[in-house]
């Protein structure tokens, strides 16, 4: 083994430990790219193992995949996930990508529990099925080649290239006149209440890159379970501009289908706010919870 890799081996096991007690991942990808420099141009692409024991096929020159290798990819939503759910439980992942979180949250549900992902990306969804093969998990995990919305019918998914604004989590059923899609191709569309009839998931977990206010009026019937089941979303402004919705019209229709839930920043602690345009301006790009208050 070279000295190169011996470095690269002893930075990586460094920075897995820290995410395991770091109380934030504030600042993490910075420490990512620094201990990224060490590795071998071999080991860039190749399988990892997580702090939490998963295996994936990551390529370490690309975000998310480099902060996903090290435990630090979205970590207080990440840690949020594992307490919210228990064994047994039912989790809704739309928007799974290569699998992160959805197989964070099969392993918390267990083999009685049960996750159904949507990822109609047909590369992102490719190594979602492949990483679910490799760690046992396809037997509680669902997948979905639906992209969730208001109706069921097609929709037009759009690729981006890897760069300072985008990564292949990034695909949208928007295009950007400003930075325009470098592929596109026809998926489904489906309606959550439909598409999951009788469900009572526990949890679900939106990451739309955009869509999240047509999948919200979609799911309006899901959220009227008792207890109706906590959701956490991504806030982007500039997403949902691109959709041509106000950014705070998705929490808007959550809030109008489900009156008791209140709404809490995700961070090294949950922080409740009034999610008002003002409010929602100051924040910038932030993950929430929505849960019965």
């Amino acid at each position: 083994m070279s000295i190169a890799s011996i470095a690269f081996d002893a930075a990586a096991w460094a920075l897995r430990t820290y995410a395991r007690i770091t109380p934030t991942g504030r600042g993490g990808y910075r420490l990512v790219r620094a201990v990224r420099r060490l590795a071998p141009r071999s080991t860039l692409v190749r399988q990892y193992r997580t702090p939490h024991g998963m295996r994936l096929k990551l390529d370490l020159s690309t975000y998310p995949d480099c902060t996903m290798a090290f435990g630090l990819y979205e970590l207080t939503t990440a840690r949020l996930i594992q307490r919210l759910l228990r064994p047994n439980d039912h989790m809704v992942d739309g928007g799974a990508n290569l699998g992160y979180f959805t197989m964070l949250a099969a392993q918390c549900v267990g083999p009685t529990g049960r996750v159904d992902a949507f990822e109609p990306q047909p590369d992102n969804r490719a190594r979602l099925v492949e990483h679910l093969r490799l760690n046992g998990l396809t037997d509680r995990v669902r997948v979905h080649d639906a992209a969730l919305s208001d109706r069921a019918g097609t929709a037009t998914i759009h690729y981006f290239g890897n760069t300072d604004r985008y990564n292949h989590g990034s695909s949208s059923l928007f295009d950007d006149p400003d930075d325009p899609a470098v592929k596109k191709t026809t998926v489904p569309t489906v309606r959550m209440d439909e598409h999951l009839a009788g469900a009572s998931p526990r949890l679900i977990k939106l990451d739309l890159e955009g869509a999240e206010a047509m999948a919200a009026a979609g799911m309006t019937g899901l959220l009227q379970g008792d207890p109706p089941p906590a959701v956490v979303t991504e806030f982007d402004a500039n997403n949902a501009r691109a959709a041509g919705v106000e950014p705070t019209t998705y929490i808007e229709r959550l809030l109008a289908a489900q009156p008791a839930y209140g709404v809490w920043v995700i961070g090294a602690r949950l922080k409740r706010i009034d999610p008002t345009p003002r409010i929602m301006a100051r924040l910038g790009q932030v993950n929430l919870l929505f849960r019965q208050a």
